[in-house]
């Protein structure tokens, strides 16, 4: 889901845990703690009213949405079994 929201330009908030930090990067601006409810509607409200922290995600999730792109993900697999190949 959160490859094809950065693809769509869509603001994404998300809990800090490893595998969004992975698509997301580590310097993405809208993270919470994982389970923390509060939080999550804390950074909703803020995307909902502060017109600047919008714009942060919407310009953090257009710098991820190279990330999914068609193009890199193929190079990617082809890099990975290549290196299963020769270390078989």
């Amino acid at each position: 889901m959160i490859g094809e929201a950065a693809t769509a330009g869509v603001p994404v908030i998300a809990s800090e845990i490893p595998g969004n930090i992975g698509l997301l990067g580590a310097d993405y601006p809208g993270y919470f703690q994982a389970g923390s409810t509060s939080e999550l509607a804390r950074l909703l409200e803020r995307a909902e009213t502060d017109a600047d922290f919008l714009e942060s995600l919407r310009a953090a999730v257009r710098k991820a949405a190279a990330l999914f792109e068609p193009q890199r993900e193929q190079q990617a697999w082809a890099e990975l079994l290549a290196e299963i190949r020769s270390a078989g």
